[in-house]
């Protein structure tokens, strides 16, 4: 009992001095200054995504940094649980075949902002960039926090580090078993349950898969659908062309991924892993929800988009800096 009582007053203790730290960093001068530096990154992803459309990219490698976290492994020293971390831009990960094309967002898109607010981190730019994107091309805003810390784990994840896949290597009947199976094996480590699993999965309706990027899909960077080919109307200011896209305005984030996807529109991108979710048990009641109800959709996907972004990072001040 008594190491018990012991036990308990020093975790008492700990959560004491995390609030007192918090509450004095607040209103210090090096989380205001943070916070200033976050509300001009911001401004300039702003300005980048209306100028370039490059939101999907940029939403793409915020999840994948994200989403090397395990849970299972949160008990090792930071940061070798993975997760929100900025590792992403190691050439461990980016250099993998689950990063295909995503060195164009960290050095093309990211590094010239980086260059100009060094005091932001990198796991902080890479999550700001991810929840900007998706209220710039019309999504929700995500109650994000900052303050993230880079990390690089020491313990290296070979790939594709817990990221999912599109579809199984030897397509067959059991696509859809498959599938179900996949998408809770890779989200339930992060926390997440099947109506995460369904809101996260909408993301979908934004962004474009490639030949010679993820190699799942046999539009390239050089062809494309009518949808995402040069002088589509649907690519606006992109100048990235090509590949195929899972919706036909996919640089527009409403609840298209779920409205559009049973019309069997040639043009568009089903893998197994979208397909399922109006299949599976688990999952078929929320994508109806979603489909009919956009306001529904956006709520559940703020929530598990900003759980997502959190996972594994670690936080100066340790309640971080939210109000941007």
């Amino acid at each position: 009992w008594n190491c018990q009582i012991i036990t308990f007053a020093c975790r008492a203790l700990q959560s004491i001095m995390s609030c007192l730290e918090c509450f004095g960093g607040l209103f210090g001068g090096n989380v205001s200054q943070k916070k200033s530096d976050l509300k001009k990154a911001k401004i300039l992803l702003q300005d980048l995504i209306r100028e370039k459309s490059c939101g999907p990219i940029l939403l793409r490698t915020a999840w994948h940094d994200a989403g090397t976290y395990d849970k299972a492994n949160a008990g090792k020293p930071w940061p070798n649980a993975g997760g929100a971390i900025g590792s992403i831009r190691t050439p461990h990960e980016i250099g993998a075949p689950p990063n295909a094309g995503l060195q164009k967002a960290i050095m093309a898109y990211l590094q010239p902002i980086k260059n100009k607010v060094p005091g932001v981190s990198w796991a902080d730019l890479i999550q700001l960039a991810g929840a900007t994107a998706v209220q710039e091309m019309g999504g929700p805003k995500i109650p994000m926090r900052y303050g993230r810390v880079d990390g690089e784990p020491t313990e290296k994840a070979p790939p594709p580090f817990g990221l999912p896949s599109a579809k199984p290597d030897k397509p067959g009947p059991e696509d859809s078993a498959w599938a179900a199976q996949h998408l809770r094996e890779v989200f339930y480590k992060y926390g997440m349950n099947d109506n995460d699993i369904v809101a996260l999965s909408g993301a979908h309706t934004v962004g474009r898969a490639f030949k010679d990027r993820s190699g799942t899909v046999e539009e390239s960077s050089q062809s494309g659908t009518s949808y995402t080919r040069k002088g589509a109307p649907q690519a606006k200011k992109s100048n990235t062309f090509g590949g195929r896209s899972w919706t036909k305005n996919w640089l527009e984030f409403d609840n298209s991924y779920f409205s559009q996807m049973k019309h069997h529109d040639r043009e568009v991108l089903v893998f197994p892993t979208d397909r399922v979710l109006y299949v599976d048990p688990g999952f078929k009641p929320h994508f109806e929800l979603f489909a009919k109800d956009q306001a529904a959709f956006f709520a559940a996907y703020a929530d598990a988009h900003q759980r997502l972004s959190e996972l594994g990072s670690k936080f100066s001040p340790p309640c971080g800096i939210s109000g941007l």
